[in-house]
């Protein structure tokens, strides 16, 4: 059952990459059970409750918003982490 949903989200994840209906957004910091969230193509912010949000997330997450369900993309993540300290080594430097 567990494996039908998982398949299910990645097709709906799909879905909305076609039609351009993802959202994406960064996670700017935590304020008791909101977290604040910075549209990273508008750079609007927007507060959400925390338990609407994946697990384990931190300041500087990306998530990924379909269908009003957040996704926590650990690859984007990890990409723009990199990308930043790349950024800060070339000014140390």
């Amino acid at each position: 059952n567990e494996i039908k949903q998982n398949n299910n989200h990645l097709e709906e994840v799909e879905l909305a990459k076609k039609l351009d209906a993802i959202k994406e957004y960064s996670v700017d910091r935590f304020e008791g059970e909101y977290a604040i969230l910075e549209d990273r193509k508008t750079k609007e912010m927007k507060q959400v409750r925390r338990d609407m949000l994946p697990e384990n997330i931190k300041e500087g997450s990306i998530l990924q918003c379909v269908n009003d369900k957040y996704i926590n993309n650990e690859e984007l993540t990890n990409q723009e982490r990199e990308r930043i300290k790349d950024k800060m080594n070339k000014l140390w430097n």
